[in-house]
């Protein structure tokens, strides 16, 4: 699932894997420059963690505006590969998105 995210966004968006509460660090660490940063939180990730994520979204969205997009992808372990793709490439184009996160089951 990485390689196939971050071969279709081609550096279009900074990618971080979120396991765990670490990753809003790396969030906030991540590259800028394509001004748009995208959380993927893996179907492995415990529930706990997975709501704390997903609970940091928004308010990590407003710490990076305006010159960053900050949006997550909540993936569940049925989700299709393709699914994946489609709708990480759908936050990275829509320019005027920031905070959302979409489930993908």
């Amino acid at each position: 699932m990485r390689a196939a995210l971050a071969a279709a966004l081609g550096g279009r968006a900074a990618l971080v894997f979120g396991d765990d509460l670490a990753a809003v660090a790396a969030v906030r660490a991540a590259p800028r420059d394509s001004g748009m940063v995208l959380l993927v939180i893996d179907a492995a990730v415990t529930a706990l963690d997975r709501a704390m994520l997903i609970a940091a979204v928004a308010p990590l969205a407003v710490e990076l505006a305006p010159e960053t997009r900050l949006a997550a992808l909540d993936i569940g372990s049925d989700a299709k590969p393709a699914a994946v793709v489609a709708a990480a490439d759908y936050l990275v184009g829509a320019r005027s998105t920031t905070g959302q996160v979409i489930e993908i089951r």
